[in-house]
């Protein structure tokens, strides 16, 4: 495990604990990075690039609104909903979260964090986009 100090957030890189993160989430291996203000986990130094950075920072900012405890239930019930109401898979009910929609959709935005407006991810939660993900940091609108 590596820790580094960063302006606005600390890095821990550590494979067994997005391993843990990845189980608890339902996004299994999959998983490459995560975020719990002020830390941000990547699974290697190979996933400490800017587009992943600024995806788990938006993250952040979602759980500062919502003082986290909010971000927890708004993903859950979310998930619970696509899962079982719309039969998605455990990884499809992943993507359709507002949290994770408006992370993905925006993570490549390095302006993003400046501009984005306050309860952001309210948007999201009726404007729903389908993409599936085709590799690290890409996405695929279906």
């Amino acid at each position: 495990m590596k820790i580094k100090f960063r302006k606005g957030y600390i890095l821990i890189i550590s494979e067994k604990l997005i391993y843990i993160m990845g189980f608890l989430s339902g996004t299994g291996k999959q998983i490459k990075g995560s975020a719990l203000f002020p830390f941000i986990f990547v699974k290697s130094d190979e996933f400490v690039v800017d587009w992943l950075i600024t995806h788990e920072r938006i993250h952040f900012k979602q759980q500062l609104e919502t003082l986290f405890i909010g971000s927890i239930i708004i993903y859950f019930a979310e998930k619970t909903y696509a899962r079982f109401a719309l039969k998605k898979s455990s990884f499809d009910a992943y993507l359709w979260s507002s949290g994770e929609q408006e992370a993905y959709l925006n993570m490549y935005n390095k302006d993003y964090l400046k501009t984005r407006k306050l309860w952001a991810q309210f948007s999201y939660v009726r404007n729903k986009k389908s993409f599936t993900l085709t590799g690290p940091g890409q996405i695929k609108f279906v």
